[in-house]
This record gives structure tokens, sequence and C-alpha cells, in this order.
């Protein structure tokens, strides 16, 4: 039981890393800043380190935060682990970036509705917390993209600039690349993590080096939300680029400290279609077929996987 568990995390932490990796260097891949290869090792080294350092409170949060930990006993966990791994792996399948934590989350309160027993305190408080990340990144990358686009007089010089400076711009593309990957390790990683811990199986400092490093291989093993992200959704450019990663990079980081497993990769999206809106305009964003097909993920992937994991409970946990 122990060791399929065990192979279901290390599943789960392959399919996390895929749109994780998508919401850190889809960037510098879109703007022809770096080859897909060198960004995976990028991503892998940046992950690991971000989960190591600052992974151990949104692990927390997971473990015991959201159910009470002594529910999570091994049966619990590989479902949790199941049902979110099903998810994942769908979306992966769609090339359709989608959250790790909202997935795990869905996972434990399925178990947690099985037993009656769902905080919902904290459940209330984390939608709070994950409908303002994801309005501020919006209005933040709005605001910023919104000076630099259009072209206009006031703002020539800007692309003056940009002209002149085009291999130093890739390289700050890149640096802030490396950011995001970091902060997408210090949130997700936990995902896989918290769990585990819970039932006992593995200790989260050790957790979060083991499932780091299999987290960072899943850049290799997806690359359908990395295209999607960076080039079906909007074409990103080099100034894009490097808003997009500070801005949600430092989101994700003040909220992986404050123990809140953020739903990264839809704060990252959310911030393309900030841009999406200001170049094509919010009506024909909106009305992508690839838009439609996101948002229409992000609802019901969720739900699916709750009642996945509650069906589950109602078959293996009852006694």
């Amino acid at each position: 039981m122990e060791i399929i568990i065990l192979l279901v995390a290390a599943f789960f932490a392959l399919n996390m890393g895929a749109p994780s990796f998508a919401g850190s260097f889809s960037t510098a891949c879109g703007s022809q800043a770096l080859g897909q290869k060198k960004s995976g090792a990028l991503f892998l080294v940046f992950a690991i380190v971000g989960g190591v350092i600052f992974g151990e409170a949104v692990a927390n949060t997971l473990s015991k935060g959201i159910i009470s930990a002594e529910l999570i006993t091994t049966k619990a966990a590989l479902i949790i682990l199941t049902a979110a791994t099903l998810s994942l792996f769908i979306a992966n399948m769609m090339h359709i970036p989608q959250s790790t934590s909202l997935s795990t989350i869905a996972a434990i309160c399925g178990v947690g509705l099985f037993h009656g027993n769902v905080n919902v305190d904290k459940i209330n408080y984390l939608v709070v917390c994950w409908v303002l990340s994801v309005i501020v990144s919006f209005i933040l990358i709005y605001a910023a993209t919104r000076i630099v686009y259009p072209p206009r007089a006031s703002n020539f010089w800007i692309y003056e600039r940009l002209v002149n400076n085009q291999e130093c711009l890739k390289v700050f593309v890149i640096l802030t690349s490396c950011y995001k990957a970091f902060a997408q390790g210090t949130n997700n990683v936990a995902n896989a993590v918290g769990p585990l811990a819970a039932a006992g199986l593995l200790d989260v400092n050790p957790g979060l080096w083991i499932m780091g490093l299999l987290f960072g291989l899943g850049a290799f093993a997806f690359t359908g939300p990395l295209k999607m992200a960076s080039e079906k959704i909007v074409p990103l450019g080099l100034l894009t680029a490097t808003v997009i990663n500070v801005v949600s990079g430092t989101i994700t980081v003040i909220a992986s400290k404050l123990g809140i497993p953020l739903p990264t990769v839809i704060v990252y999206t959310v911030a393309i279609f900030a841009i999406g809106t200001i170049k094509d305009g919010a009506q024909v964003t909106m009305e992508k077929p690839v838009t439609r097909k996101t948002f229409f993920n992000w609802v019901v992937n969720p739900v699916i996987t709750l009642g996945v994991s509650y069906v589950l409970s109602l078959i293996f946990l009852t006694k």
C-alpha cells in the first residue's frame, strides 16, 4: 500500500510540474528568449530550491488545515492523490494549465465530506485569498501593460530603449522566469507532500526535496500546457513577459509565506488574459475557444475531482 501511494504521489508531482512549468517559462519560451530544454533545466533547479525554502507552511495547511489530520489515513492519502492526479492528468492531456492547489484541495475536501469534517472557515478564507490574488494580478498587469501599449508619442521612448537593449532584456526575462519557477516551487511542491505528511508516510522536509525533484521533472514529461500558455492564448513580448513573472511570482511567494495554497497557474494565466484584453479587446479575448475551454476546465475540473474523491471514499473508507 505505501509503495503504491508513493508511486501515485510521484506521478502526481510530475503532473503538477507541467502546468507550473508553463506558468514559469512560457513567457521566456513564448518570447523566444530561451529554448524549452534549457528552460526545463532551470525550472527543475529553482523549483526545488523554492520548495525546500518556503514550502513547509503550505504543506502544513494541506496536511491539517482543511480537514483533521487524523482523517488522512494511508487509504485516505491514496484517495486524495489519486483524485488530484487524475484531474491534472486530464488537464495536461487537454493542454490546459490547471491549478494543482485547487485539485489537491478539492480531493482533500472529498474525503472531508465523507467524514463530515471540513474546515469551512479555512476554505472561505482561501477562496477570498484566491479571488483577491487573481484580481490584483489582473489589475497590476493591465495597468503596467497599458503604459507601454499601444505605442504612442508619450511612450515611444520605451520602444527605442527596447530595440537598443534586446539582449539585456532577454537576460532579464530569463532571470524573472527563474524567479517565477522559485515561486512555483514554494507553493506547489507542498501539494504532494501535505497528504503524505498527514498520513505519516513522509516527513515534510525530506518530502519537499523528493517531491521537488519530481515536480521539476514534470517540465519534461508534459509539454502541452507550455505550448497552450505561450502560443495559443496570446503571444508574449519580452517586456510583458518580465512584468508577468515579477507580479505573479511575488504574489505566489507572499502566499507561500502565509501558508496559502495558491492557484498559481490561474493567477499567471489571468495575467496573460489581461494582456490579451489590451491587445485584442476584452470581447475578442473572451470569445477565443481556448479562453472558454480554459475557464470551463477551471470550474468543472475541481468539482469532478471532489466528486471522484468522495465516491472513492464511499467505496474504500466505509467500514
